[in-house]
């Protein structure tokens, strides 16, 4: 199968708006996209059935809704604090709907494509960045930023595997995350 090309075609159509605060000590932005993205592949000949029986079926980059939040407070002229979320909609991909054994191999059986979601996507990032005073003696400014990366430590998934378990025998979905929580320190300068 991995030598068979086929045509299709594709089709993505959305809405975008974004709100944005540019002045003052507190600064941000709020912004939510709704979409759509769509792919058809029609069969090669009246004996093949195409994906998804020739009709539309998501691609794996659709995502109907993506929100996003930043926000950053300037406490003085030293310090600083900022925060962004994000949630999106889980990424579209295949549950196997049965499975069959062939040579004592247990091979699992997918319908329709794209017709299931992960779970949805969200975090939530904060960092605090400090500046320390400007010294006539140095050519650069430099800041310290303490950040935390996925604060609730959500255990996003990035794909959904199937295994079978040993004891029962029976399939058990696994769920594959890629990060947790990161904490993080870096010092920034520049001349």
């Amino acid at each position: 199968i991995e030598q068979v090309i086929l045509n299709g075609k594709g089709r993505a159509y959305g809405w975008e708006v974004l709100f944005r605060k540019k002045e003052g000590d507190f600064t941000g932005w709020l912004s939510y996209t709704l979409s759509k993205s769509e792919q058809r592949t029609l069969p090669r000949n009246s004996n093949e059935i195409g994906i998804n029986n020739g009709e539309w079926y998501n691609t794996p980059w659709d995502k109907p809704h993506d929100l996003s939040f930043y926000g950053n407070y300037d406490l003085n002229d030293r310090w600083s604090f900022n925060t962004n979320f994000l949630w999106q909609t889980g990424q579209p991909t295949n549950y196997p709907i049965g499975q069959f054994e062939f040579q004592g191999i247990v091979i699992p059986y997918y319908g329709l494509r794209n017709v299931e979601r992960l779970p949805d996507y969200h975090r939530l990032d904060i960092a605090a960045t400090y500046k320390p005073r400007k010294n006539k003696n140095r050519n650069y400014q430099s800041e310290w930023v303490f950040s935390i990366y996925n604060v609730y430590n959500r255990r996003n998934a990035a794909a959904i595997n199937f295994r079978r378990n040993q004891d029962t025998g029976q399939n058990e979905a696994v769920r594959t995350s890629i990060f947790g929580i990161v904490p993080s320190v870096s010092y920034n300068f520049k001349f």
